[in-house]
């Protein structure tokens, strides 16, 4: 998946912090990886603003997309899992 490769990369280029102000102990894991809310500040946002705004699924997908279903997760946990 294209978020997973991006945020490995962020991760191995040091652009990936914990944040200090909600410390993350599982933030290096490599099975769990960075929460949500990393993955927002460091990944998504700048890479959306840069591609003009919109949200990740339009930038992915601009002519939309049909879908069945939508699940989500807590933002506390990592994005590997």
């Amino acid at each position: 998946d294209d978020l997973v490769e991006r945020v490995s990369l962020a991760k191995a280029q040091g652009q990936m912090p914990d944040d200090p102000r909600r410390p993350d102990p599982r933030h290096n894991d490599p099975w769990i990886g960075p929460n949500m809310h990393a993955v927002n500040q460091h990944v998504i946002k700048p890479v959306t603003a840069a591609a003009g705004g919109m949200s990740w699924a339009l930038m992915r997908h601009p002519e939309g997309a049909p879908i069945d279903f939508f699940c989500t997760h807590a933002w506390h946990e990592g994005l590997f899992e």
